[in-house]
């Protein structure tokens, strides 16, 4: 049987894996974002400063930078069924134990080891694009891509709700169930893949790149304590910046580089992986600002509760659902660099437009602006993807695709840590109480902190625009 989607014929096997698959990336979002309405609470619980809380996401990412190349490797040496489904089964247990995380060190222990979950979705495209023919896996690669707003759309308003009424770590358990499930299907329905090449894993390139980003994260993470001028401070970037360059040194050298530079020569494939991390620094580090604003007290937040954060942000989030697809179709109507270059200037004139509503201040703008910015980094995401799969081979896919994750996730690493960064730094007193007459005050982030993180994710996507540019397809 076959079902029209936009004009593009799908196959009955296409619509069987894309369920299963699709059905994968959604608790897979679901559970990396369902304690990100809980990141002020978390921060309360354990006794930390917003920059050490941004740990609890960039933890997981940093993980994911590092095991992506792996996984990549590993699925087109070994088979890409086969790996999905070790790494989901690696996932589940993940999952179970960090929502049992007793202490802060035991849950960023935990949700690094939950990073490996970040391979699955890079994994999944080489699925389809292999097995599925040139007119169909664009469309199929924006449905993939999209369910992350479905993911977060579930995430957000139900694991709000439930770290409102239970615990944030209830909200994990959640999600045992149905990974199980999954993982059968995804045993019973995807096919096996037929590509195989052997190749080594470069550890010597992933120990340096980890390295580089954990001393540069942990720089950010101290700044606000060594200060931002401060001799540690800079001197931990020079570190962090001198390991990132051996590292490149070596990829050159290496035959089986986890990042092969010679790849960046070609724009259709260079634009988007540089894309990848600056748009995954910008987006991350968005979410972290928008959600300490959204539930600290008024006039510097809206003083929202955790489920009300959750149900604002959760709509914006199904923006991705409805573009993904269409994006996909656009694709094939205008080309990729025409779509790459529209989307990417909507998400920087919407990075500039938030930082505008914090001194605004006015709900409803906040949630129109954060829309434009959201229907921009869906095309970005779906565009950039589909044009480095369609530019890598057949051989090459999973590779390539691991490779793409390792730099997406080099953003989102960096991104909560430098929103954390800020807020930790730009403070502004809140009167708490009267006591014998004497008013008490405590500090949160201040508003500053939020118009600089908004800027900065503005500059990441106008970065991108420029980079498309030279997108020959």
């Amino acid at each position: 049987m076959l079902r029209n989607l936009g004009g593009i014929r799908l196959s009955s096997d296409a619509l069987r894996y894309l369920a299963v698959l699709a059905s994968i990336s959604i608790i897979a979002m679901y559970v990396e974002m369902v304690v990100m309405p809980s990141l002020p609470t978390i921060e309360r619980q354990y006794g930390i400063t917003e920059s050490e809380v941004s740990w609890v996401l960039s933890s997981e990412t940093l993980a994911g930078l590092a095991l992506a190349p792996i996984l990549g490797k590993l699925a087109d040496s070994y088979g890409r069924k086969k790996v999905l489904l070790i790494t989901l089964i690696i996932y589940f247990v993940a999952v179970f134990f960090t929502s049992m995380a007793p202490t802060y060190p035991i849950l960023i222990m935990l949700r690094t080891i939950q990073g490996i979950g970040l391979s699955i979705n890079p994994i999944g495209y080489t699925l389809l694009r292999e097995k599925l023919p040139p007119r169909e896996w664009p469309v199929a690669q924006g449905i993939i891509a999209s369910t992350f707003a479905i993911g977060a759309a579930v995430a957000l308003p139900i694991g709000a709700y439930l770290a409102q009424y239970y615990s944030w770590q209830f909200a994990y358990e959640t999600a045992l169930p149905i990974l199980a499930v999954l993982i059968l299907m995804a045993y019973l329905v995807l096919p096996e893949s037929e590509a195989r090449v052997s190749e080594s894993i470069d550890y010597v390139g992933l120990a340096l790149l980890a390295m580089s980003f954990v001393i540069i994260g942990y720089s950010f993470t101290e700044a606000p304590t060594w200060g931002w001028l401060s001799e540690d401070f800079w001197l931990g970037i020079a570190l962090g910046l001198a390991i990132l360059f051996l590292f490149i040194n070596h990829e050159l050298s290496t035959q089986n580089p986890i990042i092969n530079i010679g790849d960046f020569a070609n724009p259709n494939i260079a634009v988007p992986l540089l894309s990848s991390f600056v748009a995954g620094f910008g987006m991350f580090l968005s979410f972290q600002a928008l959600v300490y604003m959204f539930e600290l007290p008024k006039p510097i937040g809206y003083g929202m509760t955790i489920l009300r954060t959750g149900l604002t942000l959760a709509p914006i989030a199904l923006i991705m659902l409805f573009a993904g697809p269409l994006y996909g179709i656009l694709m094939n109507a205008v080309g990729y660099r025409r779509v790459l270059i529209i989307t990417s200037g909507i998400a920087a004139i919407g990075g500039l437009l938030m930082a505008a509503t914090v001194y605004i201040h006015e709900l409803m703008i906040t949630i129109i602006v954060m829309i434009i910015s959201m229907v921009g980094i869906a095309g970005m995401t779906v565009t950039r993807i589909t044009l480095l799969i369609s530019s890598a081979s057949r051989e090459r896919m999973a590779t390539m695709t691991g490779t793409n994750t390792a730099m997406r996730l080099m953003g989102n690493t960096l991104g909560p840590v430098i929103a954390g960064s800020l807020e930790t730094t730009y403070r502004t007193p809140l009167l708490a109480y009267y006591l014998n007459g004497m008013p008490i005050f405590y500090e949160v982030p201040g508003k500053e902190s939020f118009v600089l993180s908004f800027v900065i994710a503005s500059i990441t996507a106008f970065i991108v625009m420029i980079m498309s540019t030279k997108v020959t397809r």
